[in-house]
């Protein structure tokens, strides 16, 4: 019997957990809080749930001796310390998280040593890979060409469950989601590249359609141009990736990075309250209202909108914040943490829409989408624990099971990994449609694509 280690039991870890169980892997699973491997794992006779501090390097490396491969889903800064105890033990591994330059830095040694390290597999990064490539692959497997290509995702409520005035509540963490909303963008539009910073990435917003579920804000994620060589798509005109949702989260967004809610710098100790700290964010004097003053700076009525929405967070309020010298990101992580959470019985939704130009030898083109819209289940799994966990479980299966042997840091990015991956995620319910028109006569000004 083959054995795994699951490093990690977070939000998504639990479908991972149970597919290699159920597919008959020895799982030992283990986190610093055992309580949660303890609840995964749900006393199946091939489980072992065991108390692990990530950063102590000597438990990991003693774990990792143990075991076939490893799935690290820790916290992404932990992910290159398992991925080189992992090289050093001569241990494959898989991770749902983004390839990082320390991360990179390890194909030297993992090819040194024979070792697979699949990374970025999951949802978004994961999904989105395998499903955009083999399109990619299909269109040059017909001598064609992708003259633009945008894509976008995003996890959200499911429409019937979303109740609240942010029109989000947290499928993974609100810290995370806030870190994320902390980063530049940089994408490449109709030929010209586009650099937006983190002050003005929620203004860098537009509108998108998905057939089925409706309307969405649409922002840039990262950096788009770093696809280009992954995916080769050099020469396409335009080249985005985005993240979806509902309409009014880029205002309230925006409106935290001005307020400067997003720092991460920590403020005085004598800040004892979230209003306090709200105060003092804005650097507000000790006697104004933080909510008067958050509307004036953003010259909007304090009735509605963002200012409204982080009262309705409870920034305003006279709470207690949960420790001393927080930073103001810390704290709106703490509120949304406590007010964004799914009630018993709500399900999520995770949307994810490829869109492709294409042109062909004969000149034709072809206008393509891939869409995936995947419902969690209520009571169960959530769709972003399903869609970033069961695509890190089948990559595991393909090393564990011989069929992926290649050394270095890899990504899913090639049909030796999608394809596998794709069919088996289809026969688990998760599957992208696609739908293709034939276009006009070209624009090579704008790769084909509208405004």
């Amino acid at each position: 019997m083959k054995r795994v280690l699951v490093v990690g039991a977070g939000m998504v870890a639990r479908p991972l957990v149970r597919h290699l169980l159920d597919h008959g892997y020895a799982v030992t699973q283990g986190d610093l809080a055992v309580h949660r491997a303890e609840e995964m794992i749900a006393g199946h006779a091939n489980g072992r749930a065991v108390e692990l501090d990530v950063s102590d390097a000597a438990a990991l490396d003693a774990l990792v001796r143990e075991h076939d491969l490893a799935v690290s889903l820790a916290p992404p800064a932990f992910h290159p310390l398992v991925a080189r105890i992992c090289v050093e033990r001569g241990k494959p591994m898989v991770t749902s998280s983004y390839v990082s330059p320390e991360m990179a830095a390890l194909e030297g040694p993992a090819r040194d040593a024979g070792v697979t390290l699949l990374n970025e597999v999951g949802a978004d990064p994961g999904i989105d890979h395998m499903s955009a490539m083999q399109i990619i692959d299909g269109v040059r497997a017909r001598g064609g060409r992708v003259l633009a290509f945008r894509s976008y995702c995003g996890g959200l409520p499911a429409p019937d469950c979303n109740d609240n005035p942010l029109g989000y509540k947290l499928s993974w963490t609100a810290r995370g989601v806030l870190l994320a909303s902390t980063n530049d963008a940089i994408y490449r539009s109709f030929g010209r590249p586009v650099h937006t910073p983190n002050a003005r990435l929620f203004r860098d917003m537009h509108m998108v359609h998905v057939p089925g579920v409706g309307d969405f804000e649409a922002y840039p994620n990262r950096d788009s141009l770093a696809y280009a060589d992954i995916y080769g798509l050099q020469d396409a005109s335009t080249l985005v990736r985005g993240t979806l949702r509902y309409p009014g989260w880029c205002d309230t967004l925006h409106a935290c990075v001005t307020l400067g809610l997003l720092s991460q710098a920590p403020v005085d100790a004598d800040c004892r309250t979230y209003r306090d700290l709200t105060r003092r964010a804005l650097g507000a004097a000790p006697h104004q209202d933080p909510a008067a003053a958050a509307g004036a700076r953003l010259g909007v009525s304090c009735e509605g909108g963002p200012v409204f929405d982080l009262d309705w967070l409870g920034m305003f309020d006279d709470d207690a914040l949960p420790a001393a010298g927080m930073s103001p990101l810390d704290a709106l992580a703490s509120r949304m943490q406590e007010r964004l959470n799914y009630a018993a019985g709500e399900r999520d939704m995770l949307v994810l829409q490829h869109e492709f130009v294409s042109e062909l030898p004969d000149g034709s083109r072809e206008h393509t989408w891939s869409r995936l819209v995947a419902y969690g289940e209520p009571g169960g799994d959530s769709a972003m624990a399903r869609t970033v966990s069961l695509p890190a479980a089948l990559g595991a299966r393909l090393i564990l099971e011989g069929h992926l042997s290649r050394a270095g840091v890899l990504r899913p990015t090639t049909a030796d990994i999608y394809a596998p991956v794709l069919a088996d995620l289809a026969a688990l319910g998760i599957r992208c449609e696609e739908e293709t028109e034939i276009l006009e006569p070209l624009d090579r000004r704008t790769g084909g694509m509208t405004r």
